[in-house]
């Protein structure tokens, strides 16, 4: 079992669904303070995995496939947490498979994915079945169909929504697996990132995002004050 972070945990704001927000209920530098009870070893997986597959990801995106497959692979050498080795993966393979649809949306075969094929399980199941519409991949992935549709539509907001929700729910289960253990820190963590990725797209939440800076400006001046 992980280790048990009953206070770390407790210490955590309820997220309301992401699409009901109007603001974060905890700024970055607040969440920063409490993942500092962290084991080091625990705190420096996630950090690996944030620059990962965080989805507004602190790290800039690769510029090529191939440099994307080798960050992958290093960043997974040295994750050893088994609950969150398969989140990583999960989210890795969500990437390729809207990848695979975008390519094939723009007229490309599936040699366009040659440079992923170390990323994830599901290249060569996606190159050999490239002209199915879902890849056959519908009853592990059931969204693939709406996703589909929103890029043939050129719905950005509603697929971002789509693969958001995705993911939301996936983090919730891995949350309950392991309330009061690592599990669930690395699930809120990502599922803050969602959050404010959806805020972020919102322009009527700007006057809310402004307050939010000033009040994290207020917070390091006090973190100051009290050092």
């Amino acid at each position: 079992m992980a280790e048990p972070y009953i206070t770390l945990v407790s210490s955590l704001p309820y997220l309301p669904p992401f699409e009901q927000a109007e603001r974060s209920p905890i700024t970055r530098l607040r969440l920063e303070q409490r993942l500092h009870n962290l084991d080091t070893d625990d705190a420096r997986q996630l950090a690996k995995a944030e620059a990962l597959v965080s989805w507004r990801m602190s790290l800039a995106k690769p510029k090529t496939d191939a440099e994307m497959v080798l960050r992958s692979r290093a960043a997974m050498q040295d994750i050893s947490q088994p609950a969150l080795r398969a989140f990583i993966e999960f989210r890795i393979d969500q990437q390729v498979i809207l990848a695979g649809l975008r390519q094939r949306n723009a007229g490309a075969d599936a040699s366009v994915l040659e440079p992923i094929s170390g990323a994830s399980r599901w290249v060569r199941h996606i190159a050999a079945h490239w002209g199915d519409p879902n890849f056959k991949l519908t009853a592990v992935y059931p969204w693939i169909a709406d996703a589909r549709t929103y890029l043939d539509s050129n719905n950005a907001c509603a697929l971002d929504s789509l693969l958001m929700q995705v993911i939301w729910q996936r983090l919730g289960h891995i949350a309950e697996s392991n309330q009061f253990g690592f599990e669930a820190v690395f699930a809120f963590v990502f599922k803050w990132d969602i959050l404010q990725a959806w805020l972020a797209r919102d322009a009527v939440q700007a006057k809310s995002r402004f307050q939010d800076l000033i009040k994290e400006i207020k917070e390091i001046k006090e973190i100051k004050n009290d050092s």
